[in-house]
């Protein structure tokens, strides 16, 4: 985290109430449901919903050059299984000579609940968490809130929307898509450069890489891309800090503001 260290140490924000929002530095944050009631067995979502400052954000899954991503600890009910953070489209954020992976004004990162099928109506399920986070603007502030959410159980199958879903649809439109099958993705690393081929049958105009795993591209340096017939050709820089072979890069592609997809090439060396 680099510069982020001393802040770290100095600014820490803590807030112990329990409650469905917390008032953070430079923004709010909410936890929120897609559903109005939940059913036995039947996993629904629930998220977190940011509110930044202008010129404030916070960080994605690879938090690029600096920072690092949010973080929850669940405190649910007997048989309850909570999945992974969900993570909408990341934004290249400047940071001086720094580049950042992240979200800026407002970003809502969903989470899939499944209850036990044994869960007996007629009760509500409630859920706790303890979220950590930064929020960054030239210098990083940590923050800490324990968010609750009690939900009610019912026995009727039929969905039942929340007043927040359409902040769930926004979401699921900004969530990389799976890479369709007809597309060709090829990968070879070749001296300091990442040089992909991406054949999606269609000339595409430009092209940004995210990657999953961090240090293994130089995050502040130009992608260069390369449109061809039937796809685009993307020149990425090794970072230094990667010092071994890897076999695949993972990460999201994005053409443009609403089309990113979570891609995996295979590398191999050039001769």
């Amino acid at each position: 985290m680099g510069r982020s260290l001393v802040t770290l140490l100095v600014c820490l924000a803590l807030f112990a109430n329990e409650a469905t929002a917390a008032a953070g530095p430079h923004g709010t944050v909410d936890l929120i449901s897609e559903q109005a009631s939940i059913q036995p067995g039947r996993v629904f979502r629930v998220g977190l919903h940011f509110q930044l400052e202008k010129g404030w954000h916070i960080y994605w899954l690879n938090p690029g050059d600096s920072g690092e991503p949010p973080k929850v600890q669940w405190t649910l009910p007997t048989g309850f299984r909570a999945g992974s953070l969900e993570w909408p489209t990341p934004r290249r954020i400047a940071d001086h000579t720094l580049i950042d992976y992240g979200y800026e004004d407002e970003v809502l990162l969903p989470v899939g609940i499944r209850p036990p099928a044994s869960l007996a109506p007629g009760r509500d399920a409630d859920l706790r968490l303890i979220l950590t986070w930064l929020v960054c603007r030239e210098t990083c502030i940590p923050a800490r809130a324990a968010l609750a959410l009690s939900l009610p159980v019912r026995k009727d199958t039929r969905r039942s929307p929340s007043a927040n879903q359409m902040l769930f649809l926004k979401a699921n439109a900004e969530l990389p898509k799976p890479t369709p099958k007809a597309w060709k993705l090829t990968g070879t690393l070749k001296g300091r450069e990442f040089i992909l081929e991406i054949d999606t049958g269609r000339r595409e105009a430009a092209a940004t890489f995210f990657p999953v795993e961090p240090d293994e591209i130089e995050n502040a340096a130009a992608q260069t891309a390369l449109p061809f017939p039937r796809g685009i050709q993307l020149k990425l820089q090794r970072s230094d800090q990667l010092l071994k072979p890897i076999a695949t890069l993972e990460g999201v592609l994005v053409f443009d503001s609403t089309h990113s997809y979570a891609v995996k090439l295979p590398i191999r060396a050039s001769k």
